[in-house]
């Protein structure tokens, strides 16, 4: 069995360059191109549109769609849904414009989804190449890479409690770039969250599981061991300080913007006491399900 995929692009004052590098990746796909339809949805204000990003998509054959992304569709989560809302294909693989994939991510992609054997599985995910700018006060400024969304000591715990995935999820949340959801899952839980536009991708994630205190098992996670292509994090990544997701667009402070999504976050999907993990849960296991940006947040107060 082969899958059909809508891949769904999102981007916002994207440098040529690196729309080019993403593009160019999913044409090199070792899969037939019948098997996926591309959404590019641009959020580009008019005054930072630079070249022609419609004719630079659309170059890249029949199923390379641009659409602008419309008012009625908010942040980079907005963008996202506006491209699902187009396609109908009954998979969504997304795809960052600032990252990219590498030749054989689709077609490892379908073969775990065409070998699953758990209906209940909803969302595959693999690791990514990752390089990041860090500060060294003896060196100054440097590149570090690694793993990006790799982590071998827990994942017996996700092997063994997939009803639980939504506390895997809370510590150890997939990039958009390595994720593939069910359309039907997707459209259940009503796409992302339109008022975040930081960590609306893990929440999404979350509320398509179902929080296990809740008594809301609804879908399982599969992580796939594969590194599938590169996620960037830099000073123009898809939601640093909002350069990409549109929240620099926004008559209000970054920092503050960050600590209002963090709070919202946390209220929504609070961290778990240990009584609420599955029995014989590791110490290690439920100090990382304290949450994303749970420690950003406390640093901003």
């Amino acid at each position: 069995m082969q899958t059909l995929f809508d891949i769904i692009v999102p981007i916002f004052r994207i440098p040529e360059d690196f729309l080019i590098r993403a593009l160019d990746s999913i044409s090199n796909q070792e899969i037939d191109k019948d098997l996926f339809k591309v959404f590019v949805i641009d959020g580009t204000p008019k005054k930072f549109i630079t070249y022609d990003v419609e004719a630079l998509v659309t170059s890249y054959g029949d199923n390379f769609f641009y659409f602008k992304q419309s008012p009625d569709y908010k942040l980079v989560g907005g963008a996202r849904n506006q491209g699902v809302s187009l396609g109908s294909n009954p998979y969504l693989a997304f795809l960052d414009g600032d990252d990219y994939w590498y030749n054989s991510y689709l077609k490892e992609m379908d073969k775990e989804i065409s070998f699953e054997k758990d209906d209940k599985v909803a969302i595959w995910s693999c690791a990514l190449d990752c390089e990041f700018p860090v500060y060294s006060k003896k060196s100054g400024m440097t590149n570090v890479m690694r793993v990006y969304g790799y982590y071998p000591e827990y994942l017996p715990f996700l092997s063994a409690n997939p009803s639980f995935a939504y506390y895997w999820l809370l510590g150890h949340p997939p990039a958009p770039t390595g994720s593939i959801i069910k359309r039907n899952v997707f459209e259940e839980a009503n796409g992302y969250d339109e008022e975040l536009g930081i960590i609306e991708d893990t929440e999404l994630l979350l509320r398509i599981v179902g929080d296990p205190r809740k008594g809301e098992t609804k879908n399982y996670y599969r992580f796939v061991s594969y590194v599938g292509g590169f996620h960037y994090i830099g000073e123009e990544n898809t939601t640093n300080r909002g350069t990409q997701s549109g929240v620099s667009e926004l008559d209000i402070e970054i920092e503050e913007y960050f600590k209002k999504n963090g709070e919202k976050f946390i209220t929504k999907h609070p961290a778990p006491l240990f009584t609420d993990m599955p029995e014989g849960t590791t110490k290690g296991f439920f100090e990382t399900t304290k949450g994303v940006m749970r420690e950003r947040t406390l640093e901003l107060r």
